[in-house]
């Protein structure tokens, strides 16, 4: 009788506020997570032991716990994947161009060499491309001192992201890797710094050759040789990125990651935390994918997969399109349910659901406030999902069959 009473007694202290949400004494929504949304559309009983203490129990939880987890590791496999195709794509980009260079210099030694062009002109140009290389490498040391990105306010991890979406992006699981060196506003190498150091380098050594190669024969056939090196270590980094790509596809045929778009978030440790402070929403969606221009919540759910998706798990993905929307400023227009690897339902998000959203939210902060908790249906089915049965003050009894 003690326990039912305190699953019945309120949470919180607060007061409704003007726009139907339910405040502390700082004004403050009262805290409402996605998860917690779950549990009290599935039965506000449940939510209300969850919430005091009371623990999820049986073997489906452990299975659930274990399939996300699995589900979190695949995705950061296939991310780790991706970004190790995108840098060896990218080292191929720039040693096929220095095989590129060296076949123009093999060229330019050869006619020079044949007196198609004059010798005293190939000088000159040498000179020149020192010069430039001189230039470039000084330009190269200032932008590592300066600090030009917050000058500029740009971030190079990003590509600008149209509708307010890269404030988001910018703070998801670091799921992929950066490329800069440093964290400060200072000293800080990257991208726009190692590619013009590259260049410098490359044209400081074809300058040096042009300028100073005596023998224009042995200078052809070192140049020639050193380009089939050359071609042979880019081939490896292709052959690598190669590799990546099958690892992705191999990722997205094991998780049924297919129709989910560009992944770019998983929950799992340090994953951000999504809050809204005017109705007190807060979660982590388990993924978060990139669809087009719009950022699309994916929410995993194990067990036996039904025909149509289950009323709290709708609202729980709803939970998270709200979160999405009131952080970017756009609205998404659907959000994905899983169920196993190969159930994926769409959920629309729109005004409707929206006000359905917010009643939730209101209801479950005012039983905060003023408690009552009890059962909300007459379903011994459903208390004998119930994770929590064991516990529960308002169960209903399960018919023995005789």
């Amino acid at each position: 009788m003690g326990a039912s009473s305190d699953l019945r007694s309120p949470l919180k202290e607060g007061t409704e506020g003007p726009n139907g949400f339910w405040v502390d004494s700082e004004g403050k929504a009262l805290k409402i997570s996605a998860s917690d949304i779950e549990r009290y559309v599935y039965c506000p009983m449940s939510w209300r032991m969850s919430v005091g203490g009371y623990s999820a129990q049986g073997d489906e939880v452990k299975r659930g716990i274990e399939e996300h987890n699995r589900m979190h590791q695949m995705v950061v496999e296939k991310i780790e994947a991706q970004n190790a195709f995108t840098r060896n794509i990218v080292i191929w980009s720039w040693w096929f161009a220095v095989v590129l260079t060296l076949a123009a210099d093999t060229a330019a030694f050869y006619f020079v060499q044949d007196g198609l062009i004059d010798s005293q002109l190939a000088t000159m140009i040498g000179k020149f491309l020192v010069l430039l290389a001189l230039v470039w490498l000084i330009l190269a040391i200032v932008l590592l001192i300066l600090p030009w990105r917050q000058w500029l306010g740009w971030n190079e991890e990003l590509i600008p992201a149209p509708n307010g979406l890269a404030d988001l992006e910018n703070n998801l699981h670091p799921l992929e890797n950066t490329w800069k060196l440093g964290e400060g506003e200072w000293f800080t190498f990257g991208r726009p710094e190692a590619l013009i150091l590259f260049c410098a380098i490359a044209l400081s050594l074809h300058g040096v050759a042009l300028t100073f190669a005596q023998n224009r024969s042995l200078a052809t056939f070192l140049v020639l040789v050193l380009a089939l090196i050359w071609t042979m270590l880019a081939t490896t980094r292709l052959q690598a990125a190669l590799s990546a790509d099958k690892r992705i596809k191999e990722k997205d045929k094991e998780g049924g990651l297919e129709e989910l778009g560009d992944i770019r978030y998983s929950d799992g440790g340090d994953a951000i935390l999504l809050e809204d402070v005017i109705s007190g929403l807060r979660g982590r969606p388990d993924q978060i994918t990139r669809i087009g221009d719009d950022l699309i919540p994916v929410e995993l759910k194990t067990g036996k997969v039904p025909k149509k998706p289950h009323k709290s798990h709708r609202f729980q993905i709803l939970a998270y399109l709200h979160l999405i929307e009131s952080f970017t400023g756009s609205p998404p227009p659907f959000g994905f349910l899983r169920y196993g690897s190969e159930t994926v339902y769409s959920i629309e998000w729109n005004q409707n659901e929206r006000y359905r959203l917010f009643s939730v939210i209101q209801d479950m902060q005012r039983v905060s406030v003023e408690g009552g908790a009890k059962r909300d249906h007459e379903r011994p089915g459903k208390c004998e999902s119930c994770s929590r049965r064991q516990d529960c003050p308002d169960r209903l009894f399960i018919p023995v069959d005789q």
